[in-house]
């Protein structure tokens, strides 16, 4: 897809941190104390995620609420650090930690633990490999660059992973361990304005983060600028500038004057933001992401100043309040929800019972969450009463030292709970090798594999080639998953040759037509002459590099796009990788498939060659229909799904019998 598809992201700044001073928070409700109309905003957000991932039609551009979260944790942050410098004259930055991780730790490792349980129990033995893997990277708070260099995550081409949405955790804390050094230092710097020191910065650093977003999208692979965290830390900053300009007294007497106009102001940018990019979808990338955030913002300052009016009401409103103070629950367990309850599927719309289901499961596990374990743990033993000081730093070295000793233990238990057995000599094995396509369909053929008495092993990877080059646009610039394509693509698979020893090695893809990148730099452009010449050594090389220890070698035929891919090529936006699908279908793929073919009659021993395509297809063309029972086979027109899924699973297989067979009975 070219454009962001998801808004798996969520900061929830604990209770405690909506509290002001006399030049932050005077005024405010309550002298500085808690402001029920931000408990509001966060759960327009939290809903605005959950609708879009439910996939109501009107909520396309749901996954906004994501920017809000940002912008709402950045604002909260800062003003608690600044509260603290104005009243001590320091930052301290253990206590400061010690409060998110009371905050924010012990829900994510109840929800680690359950997940990495239910892996144990239900999962195959690749979806233990890939889980295993998303659990260690969330529990080192770096899930948003392991997804970005291990799926296509807005395409949906792999195993649904319940952590995939923990990216964004890793963002905040990221934040939250960085942005406090960053403002003291700023601080300290320039003693006599620390406000002005710490806004500008913020600002600053927020300008280049915005520009990167732009500057890093790429229609064919989103995931680099949506999850990196240099590209997404200006809405965070945005907030903490937005901190600093309120806790400054001049600014705040223009915003008393003038705050009805800038909160309809920050409501009308946030609504134009989100429609734009709902009827535009690469238009985040280019302003909306900034706009939302801008106008969250604008209406963020005048609410926690107290000038709301009715719109403070109605966000104040008790339920809605309500559902504010659970969303970081709420947030938590709806993904996982959503994989674990088929809502993901994107064969047919999701049925009203498994949304409503979906809704009331979350929300009732958030409030578990939160009032049997969020809320006491961040009060600790002392609930209500004045804490001491020396109770205090008692307090904060506890959390300290418990943090590492959670962690490591969180992920002692989830190697253990994913730990795939060894394959026992007497098991024939099948390795896969290729693109996204057999990738979305793992999960599946394992199980259909293990009926067989076969083990599957995987070495597939979205958007790269099995051959293991730098995959490269007809621009001449390397596509976001290159690197991973050459610096890990051929280790793993000769990895697994070595100790898997497959029987059978799987070849499915339809990256080996993309332009690509020799080890020398040259730049090879797909169809022409050179192409063809090193497509084929490449095809030899590869060949016997994973047959060396007597495995047989599939070569599956690419199959043409289906019917549905029009639904994301249009005449007006088409992905550049799906038009060429489309337009060189008969003078690039018919090429290529009648080369495997040819390979594979040259080398009877080692090479096969099938084609699924009469049974997908009604017909060999480009787009084809593919409907299986009046659904399409592959919804987004590329990757199988549902009934399509069975049967593509069902015809391989078939037709691999008689292999399969003499593999069993030599």
């Amino acid at each position: 897809m070219t454009e962001p598809t998801d808004g798996r992201a969520l900061a929830d700044p604990s209770d405690g941190e909506q509290r002001g001073l006399a030049t932050v928070g005077s005024g405010d409700p309550a002298g500085g104390g808690h402001v029920r109309a931000l408990d509001g905003m966060r759960a327009i957000a939290v809903v605005l995620v959950l609708l879009f991932h439910l996939r109501v039609p009107a909520f396309s551009a749901g996954f906004v609420g994501v920017d809000v979260f940002f912008v709402l944790s950045g604002f909260l942050i800062t003003t608690l650090l600044l509260t603290e410098l104005e009243r001590t004259g320091r930052i301290s930055l253990p206590h400061f930690w010690a409060r998110r991780a009371r905050r924010l730790l012990p829900a994510l490792v109840v929800l680690l633990l359950v997940v990495a349980f239910s892996t144990w129990l239900s999962g195959t033995f690749t979806e233990r490999t890939s889980v295993r893997n998303d659990l260690l990277a969330t529990t080192g708070y770096v899930a948003n660059w392991h997804f970005i260099g291990t799926s296509s995550y807005f395409a949906d081409i792999g195993i649904d992973s319940p952590l995939e949405h923990t990216w964004s955790l890793a963002i905040e804390e990221q934040f939250y361990l960085v942005w406090p050094i960053v403002a003291l230092g700023a601080a300290a710097a320039f003693s006599k304005r620390p406000r002005l020191a710490v806004g500008s910065v913020a600002f600053a650093v927020a300008a280049v983060s915005a520009l990167l977003l732009w500057l890093l999208w790429s229609p064919e692979s989103v995931e680099r600028a949506y999850m990196g965290t240099d590209a997404r830390i200006f809405e965070p900053l945005l907030g903490a500038g937005g901190a600093a300009l309120v806790a400054t007294p001049r600014f705040r007497r223009h915003l008393d004057r003038w705050a009805t106009l800038v909160l309809v102001l920050g409501i009308a940018a946030l609504i134009s933001g989100i429609t734009m990019i709902a009827a535009v979808p690469s238009s985040y990338y280019r302003g909306g992401a900034v706009l939302v955030s801008i106008g969250t913002l604008g209406m963020l300052a005048p609410l926690w100043t107290g000038h709301g009016g009715t719109v403070s009401k109605v966000l104040g409103w008790g339920p809605i309040a309500w559902i504010g103070v659970v969303s970081y629950g709420a947030y938590l367990w709806h993904w996982p929800l959503a994989v674990w309850l088929g809502a993901r599927d994107t064969d047919g719309p999701i049925p009203t019972i498994t949304r409503l289901a979906l809704v009331v499961a979350t929300f009732a596990i958030a409030a578990a969450s939160y009032y049997a374990i969020e809320r006491p743990i961040r009060r600790g033993r002392a609930g209500g009463r004045h804490v001491g000081p020396v109770e205090r730093k008692a307090r904060v070295r506890l959390t300290l030292a418990a943090i590492p000793l959670s962690l490591l233990a969180v992920a002692g238990i989830s190697l253990a709970a994913t730990r795939v057995p060894a394959i026992p000599p007497s098991v024939p094995v099948m390795m896969v090798v290729g693109d996204s396509v057999p990738l979305h369909l793992i999960a599946a053929m394992e199980t259909a594999l293990a009926e067989r008495g076969w083990r599957l092993v995987s070495a597939a990877a979205g958007a790269c080639a099995p051959t293991g080059e730098t995959m490269a646009r007809p621009n001449g610039t390397p596509v976001a998953q290159a690197e991973l394509c050459t610096s890990e693509i051929v280790s793993e698979q000769d990895r697994l040759v070595r100790e898997a020893d497959p029987d059978v090695v799987l070849w499915w893809d339809r990256w080996s037509l993309s332009d690509f990148f020799t080890a020398s730099g040259e730049h090879v452009r797909s169809g022409t002459p050179r192409f063809w010449e090193l497509r084929r050594r490449g095809l030899r090389s590869a060949t016997t590099r994973l047959s060396n220890h007597g495995a047989t070698i599939v070569l599956v035929a690419i199959e043409p796009p289906g019917d549905a891919v029009r639904s994301r090529c249009t005449e007006e936006r088409c992905q550049r990788w799906v038009r060429f699908q489309l337009d060189h279908y008969e003078d690039t793929t018919r090429v290529w498939n009648a080369i495997l073919r040819d390979f594979a009659e040259r080398r009877p021993d080692e090479v096969r060659f099938v084609s699924v395509t009469d049974a997908v297809c009604a017909e060999d063309v480009a787009p084809c229909d593919d409907r299986v029972g009046g659904a399409p086979a592959r919804p987004d027109g590329t990757h199988y799904e549902g009934a399509g899924e069975e049967l593509v699973i069902d015809v391989l297989f078939g037709r691999l019998g008689p292999l399969m067979e003499s593999v069993r009975s030599p």
